[in-house]
């Protein structure tokens, strides 16, 4: 008889879908086996745990006994897991509700386990349906033999004496088949069914079964969607108790199919118009409970992704597409002044951090660098292909416009982001950013009037920003760093921020420390090459749409931040120094700090990149002098403490204040600013007393020698601004009050401001003129501080020798 039978991988086949392998790998994800024993350590582990953040991992830890708590099965005659007093119990109200949605979530798996396994296995089901339909074949065939039998068998025509040797008619179930003899021999006569019949019947039969396995492969759809519908809605519930989903029961809620499914519901529901919030944010639940156990919230010590876990970020973005991420990226504002965001924005920051983790091999992801394909499709034609988008095309085609918005919403999307890059694709984001700046300006010198802003480039920079370390390489990357300054930006955000965050040393890290020089040469790096892009930091190298008030205030801050280093004494050339270890210091005792990282200017440098600053907009010229004043007062009062703890001299310190000041002054004559529109004025005053005040208030002299009360460890830190009092007048360099720019007036006045903050010889009990006063002249200000001037005056005169030296140098080419 021939072979009618055909296997579950035939059928699958034949079929285009595969239920059997479904099933089997549905019951090799939810384990039902394990469930018990899971349940067991899951009771041990909530009467234990802290919170419901460290309930999963600390369920990993607890040793169990599988199958009863204290005696008491805990699964019950339906084989679900009991969740009654005898069964699960937490260590309150919380973490009832915790373990009350870890059990029904694994009583969901096994229902849905259970479920799946009969549509394959049960009564009824696919493997009891290949079984009939193979049987079916068996009993047609033996039919055609029967019918073939009685046909041979039937009376001979008249004209056959010696026994049948003609072909014979076969009939069965209204089908007839000619059937010529296959052997004749004096004795006898064969007929054999031909074997196409057999090979017909088998494939009828086996289309058949195809068809039923298609049905139960719908069967299983609607199934295992059911279930993980309601996993991810247990999934929000823990997430918003603090239950740390990435170290779920074995792996319920990061397994590779949950995140396909999670990633093809998202994608669905951004197709929605309006979509919902709340299911936006219950599929990418998984997504920051990953960051959550990664990073920690707030932030702290990282620990690397599990496997199980980048295997899931894999899963969810292999399975999204560039429309998806554009989508989500569209609602990235909607709901971000919530605490914490809500709404589209939420779902686009998980999605967004979720990339930055996956492609951080530090923390266990991938290396964009050494595996090409690390980087999800959906992300190519933005950060790795997006030369070959049209936005490239120097025609200037008439999709210009909404390739950039889409690119713009892509980098709404990532600028969410609060997860650092890895240093490899942070590079890629940054780099991205700056060849897309240099090209959208295209559209400007072409003549387009209103041309879409790039904004995308300043999410990407940000999003690189928040690597400090990568934003330092990058500033010191030359052609990176031409490239940045060079653009006419239309959103300067993001180059602000990686300006600052790749020239501020971080926080905890020891300023001779190794790392530290990257900062230090980024700032140096600034300080000379800025200079020269003048008139594109300024907006006016042509007449493209800019906004640049948030890169000019990133140089402002920068270099209110290096202050030290820029007002010591000239260079012949612009230098940086940096010792060869940690206990080498390029810059001894500079104002009270010995540094190992350092930098001189020449005297160009040092007025080109002042008169830089002083041709700011008004508001961010306005912040830089009075940080300017705040660290001019800081020096002066650090340098008195120093004095009256060491009793040794400290001209050094006044002449820097001198200096900075008559640079400032020489760079505003050779701009040919006049006095009476000077920034120097009494609103920059002000505002710099305050700082300087909010700064040193804690500080209570004597204090320990070589010591500067600072913000940041170079100089006063980009905050300084943001400690200005709301009640300081109006910054406008027009303002009516009289412009105290004649001379040293300001300087020596933040001195005496200084010298009464730290008691400087009994003077804590002196009194000034309130800077405050709209009626206060120049007179009355300088005769409230020569009263006081007396008990320092060698370094009064220290000051102003420098700040005269400065004035009359010589006038920049």
């Amino acid at each position: 008889m021939p072979d009618f039978s055909f296997s579950s991988d035939e059928v699958e086949d034949v079929a285009g879908k595969k239920p059997w392998t479904r099933q089997r790998d549905f019951s090799a994800e939810i384990r039902p086996g394990e469930m018990a024993d899971t349940a067991l350590v899951y009771a041990r582990a909530a009467g234990e745990a802290d919170g419901a953040g460290e309930l999963a991992r600390h369920a990993t830890e607890v040793a169990a006994d599988a199958g009863t708590l204290d005696g008491a099965p805990l699964v019950d005659e339906d084989g679900r897991i009991d969740a009654t007093a005898r069964g699960l119990q937490g260590n309150g109200q919380d973490m009832d509700r915790v373990v009350g949605y870890v059990v029904r979530a694994m009583n969901e798996a096994i229902t849905a386990e259970e479920e799946v396994t009969n549509l394959i296995l049960g009564d009824g089901g696919l493997e009891e349906a290949r079984s009939r339909h193979i049987s079916a074949a068996v009993n047609e065939w033996e039919g055609w033999q029967g019918a073939l039998r009685t046909a041979v068998e039937s009376p001979l025509p008249p004209s056959l004496t010696r026994g049948r040797i003609d072909t014979v008619q076969v009939t069965y179930r209204g089908t007839t088949l000619d059937v010529p003899p296959t052997h004749r021999s004096a004795l006898e006569t064969v007929y054999q069914l031909p074997d196409s019949l057999a090979a017909g019947i088998r494939r009828r039969h086996l289309d058949d079964c195809a068809d039923s396995a298609r049905a139960t492969d719908a069967d299983i759809t609607d199934a295992v969607t059911a279930y993980r519908g309601r996993l991810a809605d247990y999934g929000a519930e823990l997430g918003d108790l603090g239950y740390d989903l990435s170290d779920g029961p074995l792996g319920l809620f990061t397994s590779e199919d949950q995140a396909v499914w999670a990633a093809d519901r998202l994608a669905e529901e951004l197709r929605e118009e309006p979509p919902d919030h709340e299911a936006l944010r219950r599929w990418t639940e998984t997504l920051e409970s990953i960051r959550l156990g990664v990073h920690g919230d707030p932030p702290g010590s990282t620990r690397p992704l599990t496997d199980a876990e980048l295997a899931y970020l894999d899963a969810f973005y292999g399975r999204l597409d560039a429309d998806a991420l554009v989508a989500l990226g569209r609602l990235a504002g909607e709901g971000e002044d919530a605490d914490p965001p809500t709404g589209g924005h939420a779902a686009a920051q998980r999605v967004a951090n979720g990339l930055t983790m996956m492609l951080d091999w530090r923390v266990g992801g991938h290396d964009p660098e050494r595996e090409p394909g690390a980087i999800p499709e959906a992300l190519r034609p933005f950060v790795l292909d997006h030369e070959d988008s049209i936005l490239f095309d120097p025609s200037l085609p008439v999709g210009f416009d909404d390739e950039l918005r889409r690119f713009n919403d892509f980098g709404d999307l990532m600028g969410t982001a609060t997860v650092p890059p890895g240093d490899e694709f942070g590079r890629v984001l940054a780099e991205a950013a700056v060849d897309l700046g240099q090209r959208t300006n295209v559209q400007y010198l072409l003549g387009v009037v209103d041309g879409v802003p790039n904004t995308v480039s300043s999410d990407l920079l940000h999003v690189a920003s928040l690597n400090t370390g990568l934003s330092a390489d990058l500033l010191n990357d030359d052609t990176f760093r031409s490239g940045l300054l060079g653009i006419t930006w239309q959103d300067s955000e993001g180059a602000a921020d990686l300006i600052t965050s790749g020239t501020t040393i971080p926080p905890g890290l020891d300023h001779h420390d190794n790392a530290a020089g990257a900062y230090v040469e980024a700032a140096y790096h600034l300080f000379t090459d800025a200079p020269d892009r003048s008139a594109e930091i300024l907006g006016t190298a042509n007449d493209h749409p800019a906004d640049h008030t948030a890169l000019q205030t990133s140089l402002s801050d920068l270099a209110v931040r290096y202050m030290d280093q820029l007002s010591k004494p000239e260079s012949p050339e612009s230098a940086f120094a940096a010792g060869a270890s940690p206990g080498d210091v390029t810059d001894p005792d500079l104002l009270g700090n010995d540094y190992r990282y350092s930098f001189d200017l020449s005297h160009d440098d040092r007025m080109k990149l002042f008169t830089l600053l002083g041709g700011t907009e008004k508001d961010v010229n306005e912040q830089f002098n009075a940080g300017v004043a705040a660290w001019q007062e800081t020096t002066a009062y650090n340098a008195f403490v120093r004095d009256g703890t060491s009793g040794r001299g400290q001209d050094d310190a006044f002449a820097a204040i001198g200096r900075v000041e008559g640079t400032l002054h020489r760079a505003e004559l050779d701009r040919d600013i006049p006095t009476a529109a000077s920034a120097r004025n009494q609103s920059s005053l002000v505002a710099g007393i305050a700082a300087a005040g909010t700064i040193i208030k804690d500080a209570t002299p004597p204090l320990p020698g070589k010591i500067g009360v600072v913000v940041a460890t170079y100089g006063l830190g980009t905050g300084i601004r943001y400690l200005m009092p709301d009640t300081s007048p109006s910054l406008d360099w027009q303002a009516e009050n009289e412009a105290f720019r004649n001379g040293d007036t300001i300087p020596r006045r933040l001195i005496a401001e200084a010298a009464v903050h730290a008691d400087h010889r009994g003077l804590g009990d002196a009194t000034l003129t309130d800077p405050t006063d709209d009626n206060l002249n120049e007179t009355d200000m300088l005769r409230s501080v020569e009263r006081i001037e007396h008990e320092y005056d060698s370094y009064r005169d220290a000051m102003r020798d420098a700040y005269r030296g400065e004035v009359y140098s010589r006038r920049t080419p």
